[in-house]
């Protein structure tokens, strides 16, 4: 039988910590790179929602073009955070394909 053990000291595990329900807020993403969350130390998690029409990049930062980003997120598709050890608590920044993309974007805090 195999077991993982977390051998570091207490002071450098990572506490759980409660978060507060997600606030969701509708925002239209042009080709014009926008920030769609400002930074915000206390957030948790965030995650979108494409309504479409259009496919939306997606990057953590305040830039973002449709050739330099992270995520490419189709309509009707919902894209989360990654659940890991370090939230990202920057600007997370959104350019449509092409028109207008509406997004539902949802955050939580601690």
């Amino acid at each position: 039988m195999s077991a993982i053990y977390n051998l570091n000291p207490t002071t450098q595990q990572q506490t759980l910590q409660a978060r507060q329900a997600k606030t969701t807020t509708a925002v239209a993403i042009a080709t014009t790179a926008s920030v769609a969350l400002a930074a915000n130390a206390n957030r948790a998690n965030f995650s979108l929602f494409n309504a479409g029409p259009a496919t939306v990049f997606l990057r953590e930062g305040s830039t973002v073009t449709a050739t330099v980003y992270e995520v490419a997120i189709p309509m009707g598709f919902h894209w989360s955070s990654e659940p890991s050890a370090y939230r990202y608590t920057g600007a997370i920044s959104l350019i449509a394909a092409s028109g207008t993309a509406n997004i539902m974007v949802s955050e939580s805090v601690i």
